[in-house]
């Protein structure tokens, strides 16, 4: 909770208000308050409930917001960035040829009410500019960005969305107005940022802080309050405030874990990933003061709260098409395969940067299936679901870890180019795609120890790892292309025959640990 109420400040503004003849601040009642709501949830991947049924699910999000319409109608639902990507159902490929790529997910919005909503880093996983253009121009919630610009060619200029019929750049900011029962009025600025993260060839980022500052200055004569729509990691957000100060609130993104905190005189909230749960704001303004109070609750997603029927229309028309294309190649994504009591970690974050369980669970199914290598790696740019699974795990779940699937292959490498490897891989890849999850490796001082021994340049060792890496298609990892591997098209994880694809492997490694 938030409260804004120096008495100093009060007289202050009554008497700057007063040569305002815009507001005409003389006639405003000083006892009345305007009172609205903001809905915010941020890193939204999948339109239905996750953990069996239990957790998330946009169709119940459109019901809280309808609840929370009704306790006030001065509601706006807004998203903090990365929903279009990446998903499983993102990879795959309409009848038309072109991939859903996020359509499913705009859909879904649009239906449960979306008003306003930044971009995230992952809505640049989409390498076709126009194509990420079209997903914008099929919103009928309006975007805010104040740092990113289209690079087209030589020049750079804003993105654009179509919005009642006019094509208009992305606003840095935008102004919403609530009106209250006396028709008094408050006028909410939100500005949105995104953190520079990943680097497609037709973006263009400016410094964060710069942006916001340049944004903030311009905005804040023309506002009552200022929030901002953020999606950015928690440090960056905690700088940001520092700062510029002077924003209400900073409704962030980017970090999947529900937080709160201070920063100077800005609140800073985030929910958890894919909607398991969603921030509710109550702001009370006064208009003759200038002061705002926020009374923030966190309120948990899950089967207690009933699907919106047409938002869950919407979400079953799309996870029908998908499950039927999945049960086209073999699978049966409702099926349970294992039970993780202790969350299998696999976000972004961590499965780039240093070993985690989901990671070596990963690992651990490619020497079942391929067993007596000397040495296992996973890419950590191949688990793309930049989420954490527990309790129930399904085979969709395994499906939206590795969207893009491929087989594992075997290798043979001279212990330099081994050394090489691991040192590309663990070391200068450490927070790109190309970091690698491993087995049967650890570092000691400057040595690489390999099934307990340190790396002999003078042997050769056996390596398994994605054909899409072996190929040399990796970061950093191009030199690998000079090398032959093998592959098998099935693979036996005990005793039962299992495709080789990565999907298959770790739902079959999965079965075997219940």
């Amino acid at each position: 909770m938030k409260y804004r109420s120096w008495p100093w400040l009060w007289a202050l503004a009554l008497l700057l208000s007063a040569c305002d003849t815009t507001r005409t601040a003389l006639t405003v009642d000083p006892t009345v308050n305007i009172e609205f709501t903001i809905l915010h949830f941020n890193d939204v991947y999948e339109i239905a409930p996750l953990e069996g049924g239990k957790a998330g699910g946009l169709a119940r999000v459109a019901t809280v917001k309808k609840e929370l319409m009704s306790e006030n109608p001065n509601t706006i639902a807004v998203l903090a960035g990365d929903f279009l990507s990446p998903s499983v159902i993102g990879t795959l490929k309409k009848e038309d040829g072109e991939r859903i790529a996020g359509q499913q997910m705009v859909e879904v919005l649009n239906a449960m009410g979306l008003d306003y909503a930044t971009f995230g880093n992952h809505e640049f996983d989409l390498k076709d500019a126009d194509l990420l253009e079209k997903r914008i121009n099929q919103s009928a919630f309006e975007y805010t960005v104040c740092n990113v610009q289209r690079a087209d060619g030589g020049n750079q200029r804003p993105f654009i969305q179509e919005v009642n019929g006019r094509e208009q750049p992305i606003p840095r900011y935008i102004i919403h107005e609530f009106t209250g029962k006396n028709g008094q009025r408050a006028r909410l600025g939100i500005i949105g940022v995104v953190l520079p993260f990943n680097k497609a060839d037709y973006v263009a980022y400016e410094p964060v802080t710069q942006a916001f500052r340049e944004a903030y200055e311009e905005l804040r004569p023309k506002v009552d309050l200022v929030v901002g729509l953020t999606h950015l990691n928690i440090d960056e957000d905690i700088e940001l405030a520092q700062e510029v100060p002077g924003p209400l609130l900073f409704m962030g993104g980017h970090d999947h874990v529900n937080m709160n905190h201070y920063s100077e005189e800005t609140i800073i909230t985030k929910a958890d990933a894919n909607v398991k749960s969603v921030y509710i704001h109550r702001i009370t303004y006064n208009p003759a003061s200038g002061f705002a109070r926020v009374r923030s609750t966190l309120k948990k997603i899950d089967d207690s709260i009933q699907d919106d029927p047409a938002t869950k229309t919407v979400v079953d028309k799309w996870q029908g098409s998908v499950n039927s294309i999945m049960e086209g190649l073999g699978y049966d994504p409702d099926e349970q395969v294992m039970f993780a009591e202790v969350p299998l970690e696999c976000k972004e974050s961590a499965i780039r940067s240093r070993p985690t369980n989901y990671g070596q669970l990963t690992v651990d199914a490619y020497a079942a299936a391929w067993p007596g290598a000397d040495v296992y790696l996973v890419n950590g740019g191949s688990m793309r679901m930049d989420d954490d699974i527990q309790g129930v795990v399904t085979q969709y779940d395994v499906l939206r870890t590795f969207p893009f699937g491929g087989p594992i292959v075997r290798m043979e490498l001279p212990g330099n180019v081994l050394e090489k490897l691991l040192e590309t891989g663990l070391i200068t890849n450490r927070g790109d795609g190309g970091y690698f999850q491993a087995k049967n490796v650890e570092r000691r001082g400057s040595q690489w120890i390999v099934g307990g021994n340190p790396v002999n340049i003078g042997n050769t060792y056996e390596v398994v790892l994605p054909e899409f890496v072996a190929q040399g298609n990796e970061q950093n990892l191009e030199f690998l292309g000079d090398f032959k591997y093998k592959t098998r098209k099935t693979l036996e994880i005990s005793g039962q025959p299992v495709p080789n694809d990565v999907r298959n492997l770790v739902i079959a490694y999965m079965k075997t640990l219940k």
